[in-house]
Parts: structure tokens; C-alpha cells; sequence
């Protein structure tokens, strides 16, 4: 007979290709055992056994079809999938195509007793699978009524210990108190994001503040002491970091600008504060308000190198067109189905890796490798002889440590919130069809996708953040890259440009990528004032 070999292992930083390894020896042995030459192997890595979207596993499906070999062997039954439809499913494929299912580990018997006991093992990898969840959230439930660190993401100015217990984070703490105190004194949300950015402070995932990152702060309940998860909320179950009264304060001037955004946030809210550069000296281009002959105020961007050295002949523009005119560029040309797919994509990507490098996992698994290799010293002891109560109670209390990390590594992986393709999609569709007059759209869609304008009498270049970096790209470089587009028809790319998003480009319009950044360079009107 001849057979192939299919092995996976689901994600997971305590999961690697030892994993495979380990599957394919034990499954080769097996086919030896029961004189199969095994002529392919198979293997998904990373995949969960809850779907069928898995490469490998599929091309093992269509290889059947060729009837080359005449069995696929798996390690056990839940490496096969943890859907009893879908086992069912594609074992009929298989069979159609005479093609048999043998498990290495789990003995199942010909005949009706073997279906019976093959239909409980698949029932019990698909309860294994959809009752792990529940269990772990039984846990979290438990740790929430102990007022521990959940995983659900971490306020600035809280650190969590090796208990998942909250303490105060000096400096962070330092910095929600300076949130407050400035939005309390009267500070608009957009000059308290100006000062935390130019004063180099960052989020705890080290990045700039955003509009809707100080409002959130803001708003957190947390920073009075109180612990919510789900429906369970505890007073003082946190160390405080904002005393109530001010809380409150807060809370009642957030209410009031809401219903009078314009009357709470002061005379203007300049959008483009801090993203929008001058084209001919690339200094940056700050908001200003004047008052005309007739005594109404008017309000514009103006070059800071003209304002304050008189040696730029840059124009003057309204803040009004402008701020609308960016808006509706990133509408024509951004919020369009092919783009937002591929931001969608750069999102995913990068919250993996960001979910590889910072993960908690990290740190349990190390702490795992550590505990496995006492374990294995003690064992080493008890081989030479050395066999006492000490250490007895000493590789028990190791056994228990490795058993306690081994949920906390569950419960990481369970408890991470992951945001799908879907859901970004989902999220960045809201943003379509908005109304490019209103200034609440306006806001959220320049805070959101604009990285940087650089403005000219007759164009304007603007870059984006298709992965929601805040990357370090100069006015100069970005030129840069934009007129070497143009010298190729239209599109082009710095050099260390990730793959081309699928934008058609239109006329008199010119896409381009630097950095981690793409961009457009667009004909403009020459307005004047």
C-alpha cells in the first residue's frame, strides 16, 4: 500500500516545527509498522483545526483525486480537524476517492465499533476545541473577581506583575495626570495631543498620541480606581490615579463639548496641525486667525518660515478648503474597495508581527524552557541516586510551576485580542461615503489615514498610513519620491517599498510609496487668501 503523511500544529509561539517533526516520525514509524511506503508528506503550519482554510491540508484533498496513494496518515484525529462536519466531509472525499484515514495514535478497528469510537474521538476534538474557550473565560471570570490584569489591554500609568496584579507606573501615571489637568484648565484635545507629540511622549505601544487616544484616556474610569470586565465592576479594586473630583470635572466638559464641539474646543480645531508642510521651504504650515475689515474672523494655514522670517513667498490658504479638500482626495482615492482590502491586508501583517514580538507568550515560554530544564536536573539527580525528601517535594512543586505556565500560555493565546481581515474592512468601510463638509468627518478621516501634506501653490502631495505607523518621513524625502514617480508614468516607489496597492490611477495623479507610507500627488486649483 502506499499512503502520504499530513501533520499540522495550531498558532502559537509554544508550537514549532519540532511539533511537525515529532508527527512525522511517529506517523512514519506507523506506516512501517504496517508496510505503507510513504510516498508524500503534508504539512499546515500555524493553522487552526476549526476551518478547512488550510493550504497544505486542501492540496492533500486534490492530490487524492490523482489516486497515487491509497491512505492518509495523521498523528490523531484532532491534527485531521476539530469539526465534525467538516471531518465528515472530507474523509467522503477522500473515501470517494479511495482514499483511507489511518490515525497513528488512536487504535480504531474495523467494522461498526470503529465508526462508533472514530465518531466519539472527533466528537471530543471538536468539544476539546469550542470548551477550551470556555473554560479559559471561566478563568478570566475568576481572575476579573480578583481584580487581575485580564489581557484585554493595558491603561498608561499601570504596570502588571508576574500575579497579573496592577500597580501605579510612575511616569505613566505622570502623564494621565498632565492629560487631565490640561483638558480641566481648558486645553482642547488637539493641544494636549500637540504638546504629548512634540514633547516626545509616547503610548505604551510606543507610538504618537492620536485625537481619540486622549479622549479615550480621558474618559477611562480606571484612573478612579475602578476594575470592569464584562458585567463585573469593582470600586477601588485599582490603585487611583485620578482623584473623582477631578474625574468628574472631565467628564462633565466632555458631555458639553459634545453636544457644542465647536464652543468646547475653543475658537478652531486645525486638522492638518502638524501634518501639513510648505512645499517651497518645507517648513511646516501652522493654523492662524485673522480678522477682516468687517470684523469676522477668518482662519488659514500660513508658512511658518513667511510668518516668523518673512523669506518664503509661499501662499497663504484657507483652512476651511483645505481641510475639505484633503478629506475629499482621501475619499476619491483611498476609501475605495481595492485600496482598503489592502490596507486591510498591511494591518493584519503588521498586528502579527507585533503579536510575535511583544507577545506575554514570550515571556511564559521562556519561563517554561526554564522550569523544564530544573525538571530535567532533578530527574538527572534522581538517576544517580540521589533520591530525598527535598528533592521529592522539590520536582513536585516543579511539576505544578510547569502546569500553572502551561494555562498561562493557553489562556494567552485565548484571551489576545486578534482583529481579522474582516473586521478591518468592516471598520474602514464606515468611513465611506461620508459627508466631506461635515468637520467630524473630516477629523476622523485625516487623524486617521494622514500622515503628511506637503502643499503647493498648484499640487499637493499627501502620504498614508496603510499600516497606521507613524513613520519618520521627512517633507523632503517624500518630494522625493513623488517627482521619481512621476518621472516613471505616474507610479513608483522609494526603495524599500512593500508590495503595489491596487489603485487605478487617474489623470494628473501620481501614487507612490516610501518607507512604510504610499502617497498621492494631485493637480490642485490655485486659490487665493
Amino acid at each position: 500500500m502506499t499512503g502520504v503523511i499530513y501533520a499540522r500544529y495550531s498558532p502559537g509561539p509554544n508550537q514549532t516545527e519540532q511539533s511537525i517533526e515529532g508527527q512525522f516520525r511517529e506517523c512514519n514509524q506507523f506506516a512501517v509498522e504496517n508496510d505503507i511506503t510513504v510516498v508524500n508528506t503534508y504539512a499546515d503550519r500555524k493553522q487552526t483545526g476549526r476551518n478547512d482554510n488550510r493550504e497544505q491540508f486542501q492540496k492533500m484533498l486534490h492530490d487524492s483525486k490523482r489516486h497515487v496513494f491509497d491512505n492518509v496518515i495523521v498523528w490523531k484525529i484532532d491534527r485531521f480537524g476539530r469539526n465534525r462536519e467538516e471531518i465528515a466531509k472530507n474523509k467522503a472525499i477522500l473515501r470517494m476517492n479511495g482514499v483511507r484515514v489511518l490515525f497513528a495514535r488512536e487504535h480504531i478497528p474495523e467494522g461498526p465499533e470503529g465508526i462508533i469510537l472514530e465518531s466519539v474521538l472527533e466528537g471530543l476534538a471538536e468539544y476539546y476545541s469550542a470548551n477550551l474557550s470556555q473554560n479559559i473565560i471561566r478563568g478570566m471570570r475568576d481572575s476579573a473577581l480578583k481584580c487581575q490584569f485580564n489581557g484585554s489591554g493595558l491603561a498608561l500609568g499601570y504596570s502588571i506583575d508576574k500575579d497579573h496584579k496592577y500597580h501605579l507606573d510612575p511616569s505613566g501615571a505622570a502623564v494621565v495626570q498632565t492629560i487631565f489637568k490640561m483638558y480641566d484648565s481648558g486645553s482642547r484635545i488637539v493641544d494636549i495631543r500637540n504638546y504629548l507629540n512634540n514633547s516626545g511622549i509616547k503610548t505604551l505601544r510606543g507610538k504618537q498620541f492620536a485625537h481619540f487616544g486622549v479622549t479615550r484616556i480621558l474618559s477611562n474610569r480606571q484612573y478612579i480606581g475602578e476594575y470592569r470586565w464584562h458585567d463585573i465592576v469593582i470600586p477601588g479594586g485599582l490603585p487611583q490615579i485620578i482623584d473623582e473630583p477631578l474625574f468628574e470635572s472631565v467628564q462633565k466638559r466632555l458631555d458639553l463639548n459634545k453636544k457644542a464641539p465647536s464652543a468646547g474646543r475653543g475658537e478652531v480645531n486645525f486638522l492638518l496641525t502638524g501634518k501639513l508642510f510648505c512645499g517651497l521651504c518645507k517648513d511646516t504650515m501652522t493654523g492662524c486667525t485673522g480678522t477682516g475689515k468687517s470684523g469676522n474672523k477668518f482662519h488659514y494655514y500660513t508658512c511658518h518660515n513667511r510668518r516668523t522670517k518673512h523669506n518664503c513667498n509661499k501662499s497663504s490658504v484657507k483652512q476651511e478648503w483645505i481641510e475639505r479638500e484633503i478629506t475629499r482626495l482621501t475619499a476619491s482615492f483611498v476609501l475605495q474597495d481595492d485600496v482598503i482590502e489592502y490596507i486591510a491586508d498591511m494591518v493584519v501583517a503588521v498586528q502579527q508581527k507585533e503579536q510575535n514580538d511583544k507577545s506575554m507568550l514570550h515571556y511564559y515560554n521562556d519561563h517554561l524552557k526554564q522550569t523544564n530544564a530544573a525538571i530535567k536536573n532533578i530527574m538527572k539527580a534522581i538517576e544517580a541516586g540521589i533520591f530525598t525528601s527535598t528533592t521529592q517535594n522539590r520536582l513536585i512543586e516543579l511539576e505544578e510551576e510547569r502546569n500553572n505556565i502551561e494555562i498561562e500560555i493557553t489562556r494567552e493565546k485565548i484571551t489576545r485580542i486578534v482583529i481579522s481581515r474582516e473586521q478591518v474592512i468592516y471598520y474602514l468601510n464606515k468611513f465611506k461615503n461620508g459627508d466631506i463638509n461635515d468637520k467630524e468627518y473630516q477629523e476622523r478621516v485625516i487623524d486617521t489615514f494622514v500622515n503628511k501634506v506637503v502643499l503647493y501653490d498648484d499640487k499637493v502631495i499627501i502620504t498614508y498610513n496603510y499600516s497606521g505607523d507613524k513613520n519618520e518621513v521627512t517633507a523632503d524625502i517624500i518630494e522625493e519620491a513623488a517627482y521619481e514617480s512621476a518621472d516613471n508614468h505616474g507610479i513608483g516607489c522609494s526603495s524599500d517599498v512593500m508590495s503595489t496597492p491596487p489603485i487605478l490611477i487617474k489623470a494628473n495623479t501620481t501614487l507612490f510609496f516610501v518607507g512604510h507610507l504610499f502617497g498621492i500627488m494631485c493637480s490642485i486649483e490655485k486659490r487665493e487668501g
